[in-house]
């Protein structure tokens, strides 16, 4: 039997219900709906990036965990300046691995294969398949695509956003015509504290900051995107759920 827990696209939907209709589905092949339909979607980034590569040199810049609900409460006075961001559905389950990979090959979890946490090699060409195309990342790749991302460690006194972040800007001087910079932060932060600006004011002014630099540095075209958002639970945060919190990130974009 196909349980369908039908996700109402309504301002004052309170998650708690979200998250009991969430619950009913277990063991069911359908988590949720969306009604009605929204009209972006993190699998346009694919195509964003490849439309804008006609133009000339595009950068990705990937907030993990940066769910719509954080970004619209959160203070991001750079990232608010550059980009009017619109509201995308992510994939589900949102985690960074399904999510990423429908972002950077333009399917869905259905179609590129990845499910979970433990898949890690998407099926279809992703936007790592451009030639000369870089991807900068922590030091643990969720995926295993067409290219080996740069992989980077933080030195003594410095965050993994901040190893990101200096390994990226060279690359945005120089002739690399798409650059994917995923910074991981900001959900390892989340995992502690839910999406609650107020605890995670030093991360959010970190990773605005960061997106500034990028951009200052970079000429071209900018996608500004997001994998999934958060919710708190207990005492931490967590997401994987059908919930508002988690299924709707920002996307944006501008030219530098």
């Amino acid at each position: 039997m196909r349980v369908v827990t039908p996700w109402l696209d309504l301002p004052n939907v309170p998650d708690a219900w979200c998250r009991r209709l969430t619950a009913c589905h277990a063991g069911a092949q359908t988590a949720g709906a969306f009604f009605p339909r929204p009209r972006h979607e993190i699998t346009q980034v694919h195509d964003l990036a490849l439309t804008a590569l006609a133009r000339g040199r595009v950068m990705v810049i990937y907030i993990d965990g940066l769910g719509y609900s954080l970004y619209r409460r959160a203070t991001l006075p750079a990232i608010k300046k550059r980009f009017r961001c619109r509201r995308a559905r992510t994939a589900f389950p949102p985690l960074t691995q399904p999510c990423m990979a429908s972002m950077l090959t333009g399917l869905w979890p259905a179609q590129h294969g990845i499910w979970s946490r433990r898949d890690h090699h998407p099926r279809g060409a992703s936007l790592l398949a451009v030639p000369g195309a870089v991807l900068v990342e922590a030091d643990s790749p969720p995926l295993s695509l067409e290219k080996l991302p740069v992989l980077t460690l933080p030195g003594p006194g410095e965050t993994v956003d901040g190893a990101v972040l200096k390994a990226a800007l060279p690359l945005c001087r120089g002739e690399v015509p798409l650059l994917i910079v995923h910074f991981h932060g900001l959900d390892d932060r989340e995992h502690d504290v839910g999406d609650q600006p107020r605890l995670l004011a030093n991360k959010l002014r970190e990773l605005d900051k960061a997106v500034g630099q990028l951009c200052a540095a970079f000429h071209g075209h900018v996608i500004l995107c997001a994998d999934h958002g958060a919710h708190r639970s207990g005492k931490g945060g967590e997401h994987g759920s059908f919930t508002r919190h988690d299924m709707y990130v920002p996307l944006g974009e501008a030219d530098v």
